[in-house]
């Protein structure tokens, strides 16, 4: 019965100490590099998650705009990409044409 009770009490240890790590490295999520935005969905991305947050928000924007324009990448709006991600001087327009905001 002690050993049950030992398990336990281990078990609800790791547990409390893997939420603990995982609320951690959440709230430690690499910034992005940009303070000024010029776009609400990257804005929000980035006081949401971070340069995670704002990647994957990116990547699920070009996903739906390859279905207007199959040759479009990344550097199709960016001269650069990690970790400023500078943006070409058509950039942010060609962003807006394709439905960003």
């Amino acid at each position: 019965m002690a050993k049950l009770a030992l398990s336990s009490a281990l078990f609800a240890l790791a547990t409390m100490i893997g939420l603990a790590a995982s609320s951690q490295s959440a709230s430690a999520a690499k910034p992005c590099a940009r303070t000024a935005f010029k776009t609400e969905a990257v804005k929000a991305a980035c006081a949401a998650g971070g340069q995670a947050s704002a990647k994957d928000d990116m990547k699920k924007f070009l996903a739906k705009a390859k279905k207007t324009d199959s040759s479009l990448t990344c550097k199709s709006c960016h001269s650069s990409l990690a970790p400023k991600y500078d943006l070409k001087a058509d950039g942010l327009e060609r962003y807006k044409k394709l439905g960003g905001k």
